[in-house]
């Protein structure tokens, strides 16, 4: 199992869309490091000409959290997060191949009570 980072900034569409398609089974992409319901709403005004980069980086993260979460609809993906620390958590899917148009079932962990 592979694990990727991907930078949210212009092309990250298109890199998440490379590592879908060349990821195995089981492989990891980490697409968001901190509060995705809280960043996903920051909204800088098109007037705001100094933080156009910021702009562009919330709406490639609006468009690859709305593809990850479709592509996760479809059985591609497997979506968990995992806290860091106070409101900062890392968005992880993980790949589901598919064979014969149905996704591929991985193992689950059994839970063994204490």
């Amino acid at each position: 199992m592979a694990r990727t980072v991907l930078e949210i900034g212009p092309g990250a569409l298109s890199e998440y869309y490379e590592w879908l398609k060349g990821a195995a089974n089981g492989d990891v992409l980490v697409y968001w490091q901190g509060d995705l319901q809280f960043d996903r709403q920051v909204v800088v005004p098109e007037s705001d000409v100094l933080r156009s980069a910021e702009r562009t980086r919330v709406q490639a993260l609006n468009f690859v959290a709305d593809r990850v979460l479709a592509d996760s609809k479809d059985g591609l993906l497997h979506l968990t997060q995992q806290r860091i620390g106070t409101n900062l958590f890392e968005y992880r899917a993980t790949r589901r191949r598919v064979l014969g148009g149905k996704p591929v079932a991985t193992q689950k962990p059994t839970l063994v009570p204490a």
